[in-house]
Order: structure tokens, then C-alpha cells, then sequence
């Protein structure tokens, strides 16, 4: 069963979040695809990045918009007619996040690994406020939350770790601030946070100064 909610009341800001239980010929019997659809679906090389693609399009669906009206720009982002809008999914969630503005969704699960990477998305200017002992869910948080704001962005060769800047948050804020810095160009987001079932889930979009 999805979950929608508001995470931004005051500018019609929802989230749809799908728990992936179903199989993959379950959502598929499920869905109207457009022919273009069906051949992105095909392209899918396992059954979990099948259940994703399939979930999200749920996911959409149950917010009120028909898959008629999806199409993706250049990069491969989803688009739709009224609404600005974000994808993202694990092998057991799908999210879509809809907006007036625009917005970008991330959700990961926590794992070790993140740790190992961490030098290519934390800023410099973050190793101030890391935790001392830097934690798979804090690392996660902030991960998603630079996923996101690139989404938004959409532009090539943006750094996690050089022009994105995650404000200092702790693991029970539930929403956050960051800045992008790029080239002579300052932007400024609102961050919202959701941790739930070993999982993080942030939504960026843009702040109106």
C-alpha cells in the first residue's frame, strides 16, 4: 500500500512512497505503459531495477497522473506537463516527489560502504560539523541529500564534494538547508528529511529568498 503525505503544505508539496512487494509481472499487469515506457522497462537488465522503474510509475498513478502525460528531458529525468517532479528507489521502496518548484527526491539504504566513498560528496566545509565518529545514517543523510539537490540541478560536472553544501543538521532534524555554489552563481534549497525501516529518504527544492 503506498504512503502519500505533504511535505510542503504551503506550495502543494507531496510525497507518494511505495513499499515494493509485489512482483515484477504483479506491477506490470498493473500499469498502462506508454510504448516508449515499455521499451525503457526493457532495458532494465534485473528484476529489481524492473520493480523499481515499474514501482515509481505506481507510485505516480497513485498521485493522480496518468503515464500518458510522463515523458523524460535529454538527461533522462521525468517530466510532467503541471508539476515538477522527482524518482527515486531502493529494491524496496519506490518515491515520487511532486512540486510547484523545482524538486528532487533521493532514497538510499544504510550500508557500510557509504563510509568508503565518503570523500567524493563530503565538503570541506562539512568536516566541521561531521560527527565524531561518523555514522553509516549520518553519512546516508547526507548522500541523499546532495543526490537530490543534483537532480534539481541537472548540471554536468556539478561536485558533491566542492559545490554543494549541506547546512549542519542532526539525525532528529526534519528538514535542513544547503547552498550550491557554482561558478559565479549562488542557489539555496530547503531540505526534508525521512529516515524509516533502515532507510533515508531527502527531498530538495528550491528556496524563494
Amino acid at each position: 500500500m503506498p504512503i502519500t503525505e505533504q511535505f510542503d503544505p504551503l506550495n502543494a508539496g507531496k510525497l507518494a512512497l511505495w513499499k515494493i512487494e509485489e512482483s515484477v509481472e504483479f506491477l506490470r499487469s498493473s500499469l498502462d505503459l506508454t510504448h516508449e515506457q515499455e521499451r525503457a522497462l526493457a532495458l532494465r537488465a534485473t528484476a529489481s531495477g524492473k520493480k523499481g522503474f515499474l514501482a515509481v510509475r505506481a507510485a505516480l498513478v497513485h498521485l493522480g497522473n496518468p503515464l500518458t502525460s510522463l515523458t523524460v528531458d535529454p538527461m533522462g529525468a521525468p517530466l510532467l506537463p503541471n508539476h515538477h517532479c522527482s524518482f527515486s528507489h531502493t529494491p524496496d521502496f519506490a518515491a515520487v516527489a511532486l512540486d510547484q518548484s523545482p524538486v528532487g527526491v533521493d532514497i538510499e539504504f544504510y550500508r557500510p560502504k557509504i563510509k568508503r566513498i565518503s570523500s567524493k560528496f563530503v565538503h570541506a566545509k562539512e568536516h566541521s560539523h561531521l560527527p565524531q565518529q561518523q555514522t553509516v545514517e549520518w553519512l546516508t543523510r547526507l548522500w541523499t541529500a546532495k543526490e537530490a539537490l543534483y537532480k534539481i540541478l541537472k548540471i554536468p560536472g556539478l561536485s558533491l564534494s566542492q559545490d554543494i553544501e549541506v547546512a549542519p543538521f542532526t539525525l532528529e532534524d526534519t528538514v535542513g538547508k544547503a547552498k550550491v555554489q557554482y561558478g559565479k552563481e549562488s542557489h539555496f534549497f530547503d531540505l526534508h528529511f525521512r529516515t524509516f525501516e533502515n532507510h533515508q529518504l531527502t527531498i530538495a527544492k528550491t528556496r524563494h529568498l
